[in-house]
């Protein structure tokens, strides 16, 4: 009995010496989550949704609570919007866009539509810009409040 307890522990103090050392490889070799402060958008994509922007969003959704036209307009700016998405990531704005907007049924949007309207709030938002245009693979980034 004594060698099979024996046996148990050496092999339970292996494998935490091999998640130790896993997690530290892990630690040196990641990159801390990026947020919208990190650029993920470029100035070309949101400037092209701008257009689309006014057309399809702009008369329910102001940037400015005082912007608001109508008590039930939604700003994509200032406290209500960062209360609702902050530390949410941007691959579920992406998504409430593409399956909901507009909510008047007037019109659709893909995901490359989504994205570019996406930058184009990022860029209202004071988030600053990129190298790389907003893509699915940096949808993954989480929302948080423009760096002063």
């Amino acid at each position: 009995m004594g060698s099979k307890t024996g046996i148990l522990l050496a092999g339970s103090f292996v494998v935490w010496v091999a998640a130790i050392a896993a997690s530290t490889t892990v630690a040196k070799g990641s990159t801390a989550q990026k947020t919208t402060n990190d650029g993920v958008y470029t100035k070309a994509q949101a400037d092209g949704a701008k257009k689309q922007f006014d057309k399809m969003c702009a008369d329910c959704h102001p940037f400015t609570v005082a912007a608001r036209k109508k008590p039930k307009d939604v700003p994509l700016g200032d406290e209500p919007f960062f209360d609702a998405w902050s530390d949410r990531p941007l691959s579920e704005l992406v998504t409430l866009i593409t399956l909901t907007m507009p909510n008047d049924g007037s019109a659709t949007v893909n995901d490359a539509e989504a994205m570019d309207l996406v930058a184009y709030m990022l860029q209202q938002n004071g988030m600053p810009t990129g190298p790389n245009p907003l893509s699915t693979d940096s949808t993954s980034a989480t929302i948080v409040r423009p760096k002063k």
